[in-house]
């Protein structure tokens, strides 16, 4: 099973506290811990290579601790506070913004001062002076993310994805043979029929010709037909199985995944990098997860099969 990805932040003050956590989280996870040679002091600096790293880490990661120690003293109302890095701040909205307020957890001090702007946010406050009670706070997030791992359907761009093609092409198919108790082809009628989406191991900058290669390897028919509420007919492959009708389909589609995702990291990122092809890789099994989600809710996954290319 493959382990979530998550990232834990901090100021280069606490990297102890990061990999403490790192050592009480890895069993689940797959854990990076944030690489604060890219600050050159103290002082909170921003530039181009900084801004992409993170933008980078926020595609890449399904999980986010931000690690809140009390590292810097500023003035809140004309009194002195403890607060963490700005850095810490910033990496904190940044991922709380692409990942989602259930995804996303502030590991904090409990000294701190926070603002009501943290309101929201998920919050696991520890004694910096108790050990137990850091590691404590660190089980209470490790419990909260994985028992939301699942729950929910996110709109990252492959889920958006999943959902277009859910509505515009499965429902429809779906809906007709329930219908119509099956489909009828060459004048013969399938009562058992069932849907095989095929998705590539991986997506290539051509998807259009990587599905054309993929479907010369199965012998198909064309089929049409009108659904209402349609403004066009649905066209679809179909082989006859075993008696059975299979509906078989390429989602296309997934070609917006590349899209998207050029369009949210920086224009220089080295499309041929691993760091690119592992988010491409992330974002292809989330449309699979998504989809299967939908068919599930929709009492759909007994007629539908979700399948990779290396399952065939």
């Amino acid at each position: 099973m493959i382990k979530k990805k998550l990232f834990i932040g901090s100021s280069s003050e606490e990297l102890s506290l990061a990999e403490t956590a790192k050592l009480l989280l890895e069993k689940d996870f797959d854990i990076t811990i944030w690489n604060e040679k890219v600050w050159d002091t103290s002082v909170f600096k921003i530039n181009q290579n900084f801004l992409a790293d993170l933008l980078k880490a926020s595609l890449q990661f399904d999980f986010g601790i931000l690690l809140g120690t009390n590292d810097d003293k500023v003035l809140f109302r004309g009194k002195e506070v403890l607060q963490p890095r700005d850095n810490v701040l910033f990496e904190l909205g940044l991922f709380t913004g692409r990942l989602g307020t259930s995804k996303c957890a502030f590991l904090i001090d409990k000294e701190i001062k926070l603002m009501s702007d943290f309101n929201g946010l998920t919050l696991a406050q520890f004694d910096k002076a108790d050990r137990s009670s850091f590691e404590k706070a660190v089980i209470q997030i490790k419990d909260l993310f994985l028992t939301s791992a699942e729950d929910e359907i996110n709109f990252f761009p492959s889920a958006t994805l999943a959902s277009v093609y859910f509505e515009n092409l499965i429902v429809p198919i779906c809906r007709f043979i329930i219908e119509n108790n099956g489909f009828t082809s060459n004048d013969f009628h399938y009562k058992k029929c069932k849907i095989n989406v095929i998705i590539p191991d991986r997506i290539n900058e051509d998807v259009n010709l990587q599905f054309e290669k993929l479907k010369s390897s199965f012998s198909t028919e064309n089929v049409s037909f009108k659904y209402a509420g349609r403004p066009r007919h649905i066209t679809i492959d179909t082989q006859i199985k075993n008696d059975t009708l299979e509906f078989i389909d390429f989602p296309t589609i997934i070609t917006g995944i590349n899209h998207a995702i050029s369009n949210l990291l920086p224009n220089d990122f080295n499309k041929l990098s691993p760091d690119y092809n592992s988010i491409l890789e992330r974002e292809l099994r989330r449309f699979i997860t998504t989809l299967k989600k939908l068919l599930i809710r929709n009492g759909f996954d007994e007629m539908v099969i979700v399948k990779r290319k290396t399952e065939l």
